[in-house]
């Protein structure tokens, strides 16, 4: 029995350095190399090993029965184990050999403006599965950085960049006067009535854009206006070229969940906030415009084994702390509590009364 439990005692601290081995090796590949590799064949006989010998570990090690903490240590790295080898594709395989559930382990869904949607094109293949329910894109927006930059340019080749705030001003030197931003728009309408034009900021909606006043070196003035999300046409004779940019910081898609024709579940994604729902997470991939519309692209992701990572991940934590502090911890705090508890709490009647 000594020779077993040293047996498996070393066995594990070699798979333990091979671990890390493996990972520095992974953290080199890129993230689909390195998924590629810790789900090839090799690579999941090691996992399905390492399992084998923290259970051996426990059956073994009696002493990890009576011992919560290491109990739970040993029995949340299981799980983990358990639940990586539950959501890869060798386990997803099985699922549907042992139980004929067939899951979509990722893939691309895109989805037009008010159309409700389920098809999802399998990421490595050629081949297109329909979910259980729809998602629907009520709208998809970009968000920018404010308040963004006015580029100007001569056509002889000068550069300038402005602030795109209101009362900002560059001069551009003696042949093309100075430039002025007069007003910022976010949601830029103009109302033409004869000859006269007056240019607002609508509520809601967003086109942003830059009321521009140009100084002539004449003296005189032309006014012009800067779009952030269409050119314009220039004048070829014109001696400036302008363009109004922002930063994008944040691509919104708002999703509806429908099944059964009904509303289930709605939220507004961004990049690493996804929608979760029905064992997938669907994330802001990218997005785009055709003929037919707006469109989001979702890159959707079965969730298969996350909770049982999640609790493994628990109990480690939970087993770790126990082990090291916790259990220390314990006693202090109870014998602090006993420290502080008044004579007499405890229904006893102190001596010279009664």
């Amino acid at each position: 029995m000594v020779r077993l439990k040293r047996s498996i005692l070393w066995a594990c601290l070699l798979v333990i350095a091979a671990l890390t081995v493996l990972s520095v090796y992974g953290a080199f590949l890129g993230a689909d190399r390195a998924q590629a590799f810790f789900n090839s064949l090799p690579v999941v006989i090691y996992w399905g090993a390492f399992g084998v010998l923290l259970a051996a570990g426990i059956a073994v090690f009696r002493r990890l029965l009576w011992v919560p903490s290491l109990l739970s240590m040993h029995l949340g790295c299981i799980f983990i184990l358990a639940g990586g080898m539950w959501g890869s594709p060798l386990g997803q395989d099985l699922q549907k050999r042992l139980f004929g559930t067939e899951r979509i382990r990722k893939g691309q869904m895109p989805v037009l403006e008010g159309t409700p949607e389920n098809r999802v094109m399998v990421a490595d293949s050629n081949d297109t599965k329909e979910l259980p329910f729809s998602i629907r894109l009520r709208d998809f927006r970009i968000e920018y950085y404010e308040p963004g930059d006015l580029y100007i340019q001569s056509r002889d080749g000068r550069r300038w960049k402005l602030p795109a705030e209101a009362g900002r001003s560059q001069a551009l030197g003696k042949d093309l006067g100075t430039v002025t931003i007069q007003r910022a728009f976010r949601n830029f309408k103009m109302d033409i009535s004869g000859d006269e034009r007056i240019a607002y900021d609508a509520p809601g909606g967003l086109n942003p854009a830059l009321e521009v006043m140009i100084q002539k070196p004449d003296g005189s003035t032309a006014r012009r206006y800067v779009f952030l999300h269409r050119a314009g046409h220039g004048n070829p004779n014109d001696p400036l070229v302008m363009s109004y940019e922002q930063s994008p910081r944040d691509y919104v898609s708002e999703l509806e969940v429908i099944h059964d024709n009904t509303v289930v579940a709605s939220k507004d994604i961004e990049v690493n906030h996804p929608l979760h729902h029905g064992g997938y997470h669907f994330y802001q991939h990218s997005y785009g415009q055709n003929q037919m519309g707006e469109y989001t692209i979702l890159m959707v992701v079965s969730d298969a084994g996350l909770n049982i990572v999640y609790a493994g991940y628990a109990m480690l934590l939970v087993g770790v702390f126990w082990h090291f502090w916790g259990r220390r911890l314990w006693p202090a705090l109870r014998s602090r509590q006993a420290a502080c508890t008044p004579v007499g709490v405890s229904g006893e009647v102190p001596n010279g009364m009664g």
